[in-house]
C-alpha cells in the first residue's frame, strides 16, 4: 500500500495467497496487470480467495469471452476532436498508448462481469449457472500487450497529481483508477484527452450507457455464466467480521460503478486516438 487514495495492495508487495492469487488472475484474464479492484479486495484476502475461486472456471470459457465482447465498444455519440498526436508524440509512443488502451478496454468488461456477479451472490441473488459450456479460452497473457507500469501518485509530479485528483473528483472516487495511472505515464495525452471527455463525464448520455452496461452485465452473468457463483456473507462469516464483509460490499458497489464508467472512457480514449 502507498498510503494515498483507497488503501489496495501493489503486486511488487503481495506475499504468499495474494502473490498467488494476483498471479493466477493475470493468467485467468489474459492481462499483464492485477487490476484496482482485485489490489483492494486484497485486503479482505478470504473474500478474494474463495469469490475468485468461484468465478476463474467463467472467465475460461467462450461464454464469458463473448459476454465480455457485448459490453465492449459501447456506442458514444460525444464530440472527437482530431489531434495529430504524432506531433507530440514518436510513432513507438503513440504505438505503446494504443496497447494500454486495448489492455483496459479488454479487460474491463470482463472486470464488470465479475463484479456484478459477485454483488449478485453477496446480495442472496446467486448465479445458478447455465450450465452449458460453449468451449474454453486458453489462458495465459496476450502476448502483444504491453508491460503496464502504473504512476505511484505519492511520488508523481504535482502535474499529474492534479490531473489524476481532478478525474477521480469528476467520477465520483477517492483514488484515478489504474487506466488512469497507466496513461499518466503520456500526461499530455492524457491531459488533452481528459479536457474533452470531462465535460461528457456528467451527461446524460454518460449516464444512460453508464446504467446500461451495469444492468446488461447483470443479465449476462445470470444467463451466460455456465459455473455457479454462491459466495455468501454466510459462508464468509467463519472467515471475516462482519465489519469486513460489509466492506467487501463497499469496495464492489465502488468499483461495479467505476468500471462501468471506464468502458466509457475507454471507448473515448480509443476512438480520440483514431
Amino acid at each position: 500500500m502507498d498510503g494515498y487514495g483507497v488503501p489496495e495492495i501493489f503486486e511488487e508487495n503481495a506475499f504468499g495467497l495474494t502473490e498467488q492469487l494476483y498471479r493466477d488472475i493475470k493468467y485467468v484474464l489474459k492481462v499483464p496487470i492485477v487490476n484496482f479492484i482485485f489490489r483492494t479486495l486484497a485486503l479482505y484476502e478470504p473474500f478474494l480467495s474463495m469469490g475468485w475461486q468461484q468465478i476463474r472456471p467463467n472467465m475460461l470459457t467462450i461464454n464469458m469471452e463473448q459476454a465480455a465482447e457485448t459490453l465492449r465498444y459501447p456506442n458514444i455519440s460525444m464530440e472527437l476532436p482530431d489531434i495529430r498526436w504524432e506531433n507530440y508524440y514518436s510513432t513507438a509512443d503513440i504505438k505503446r498508448i494504443r496497447e494500454t488502451v486495448y489492455t483496459f478496454n479488454y479487460v474491463n468488461p470482463k472486470l464488470l462481469l465479475i463484479a456484478s456477479a459477485w454483488i449478485e451472490s453477496l446480495s442472496y441473488r446467486p448465479v445458478a449457472g447455465k450450465g452449458k459450456v460453449e468451449g474454453f479460452i486458453p489462458p495465459g497473457v496476450l502476448t502483444s500487450l504491453p508491460d503496464i507500469t502504473l504512476i505511484q501518485i505519492p511520488s508523481a509530479s504535482k502535474q499529474v497529481q492534479m490531473l489524476l485528483h481532478n478525474i477521480a473528483t469528476a467520477h465520483h472516487g477517492y483514488e484515478a483508477a489504474s487506466d488512469f495511472r497507466a496513461l499518466a505515464r503520456y500526461p499530455y495525452f492524457l491531459a488533452t484527452s481528459w479536457n474533452y471527455l470531462r465535460p461528457n463525464v456528467e451527461s446524460n448520455e454518460y449516464t444512460l450507457i453508464q446504467s446500461d452496461l451495469k444492468n446488461k452485465a447483470i443479465r449476462l452473468v445470470h444467463n451466460e455464466m455456465p459455473f455457479l457463483v454462491n459466495v455468501t456473507r454466510e459462508t464468509l462469516r467463519p472467515y471475516m467480521t462482519l465489519a469486513q464483509i460489509a466492506g467487501v460490499m463497499g469496495v464492489l458497489s465502488m468499483f461495479r460503478e467505476a468500471i462501468a464508467g471506464l468502458i466509457v472512457d475507454g471507448e473515448f480514449f480509443r476512438r480520440i486516438l483514431e
